[in-house]
């Protein structure tokens, strides 16, 4: 068995610790379940790391010492391996392409945890995909990444500017507290979810119809995700 990896100065080391800071081309993954369903979606594992537990670990894996793993590790009880793989790539028309249901944008949403749970909404939901209009969080970052519970593994997501949300000429609907109460589109329109604090754009809204979720007056608003997952599973049911 080869000795686990200990320096810092190792480059697969320092690798995987920039797709975790930064997730641009590569992404890591942490955790069993996580890399086998994965590998199991049809992602290729660039590496995969084990920490080291004194035994022969599997025949693709590369051990680390404990302590290299631990301070890779982005959980409260590390889980023992990490998968590097290649970033996917979806393009932002192959989501606004499916017409038998509605697509997701969401504009300058900050919260990874708001993120990742709209993307495992997505999928719960059958909704074409999740658009990512600047100012988001990135769904490919750790914390979103758990938040979405693995539906980031199949749940296509992509950058899009403004300018070519509104070329693209399908209907927007965007939820909004003063927006008449309604029923949300079945397909064939793109839902749009604004930041935690300032919501839609104006560049957006007024290009866009806007429907409420009707409630009590013991709360002023529901959180993004929230309202994501009201709107979403009244969306799926009138289809």
């Amino acid at each position: 068995m080869k000795k686990a990896i200990s320096s810092r100065q190792n480059p697969l080391f320092r690798r995987i610790r920039e797709a975790i800071r930064d997730h641009a081309g590569e992404i890591a993954l942490e955790g069993p379940k996580q890399v086998a369903d994965a590998i199991a979606a049809g992602w290729r594992p660039l590496a995969v790391v084990a920490r080291s537990r004194g035994h022969a670990v599997a025949q693709q894996e590369i051990e680390l010492t404990a302590e290299l793993f631990d301070a890779l590790s982005e959980t409260k009880n590390p889980q023992n391996v990490i998968a590097l793989f290649e970033r996917p790539v979806t393009n932002a028309r192959d989501i606004l392409g499916r017409r038998d249901t509605i697509a997701i944008a969401l504009d300058g949403v900050q919260d990874p945890g708001n993120v990742g749970t709209i993307v495992r909404l997505a999928a719960a939901f059958d909704a074409a995909g999740v658009l990512l209009l600047p100012g988001c969080a990135d769904p490919f970052g750790p914390k979103a990444i758990r938040a979405s519970a693995g539906a980031i593994l199949n749940v296509p997501v992509a950058s899009i500017t403004p300018r070519e949300l509104l070329d693209a000429q399908v209907p927007l609907v965007v939820a909004d507290m003063h927006g008449a109460t309604a029923d949300p589109p079945a397909r064939d329109a793109v839902l749009v979810f604004g930041n935690e604090g300032a919501g839609v754009s104006d560049e957006l809204r007024r290009a866009a119809s806007a429907i409420a979720i009707p409630m009590s007056d013991r709360v002023e608003s529901l959180n993004v995700a929230s309202s994501a997952a009201i709107l979403l599973s009244r969306s799926f049911a009138s289809r």
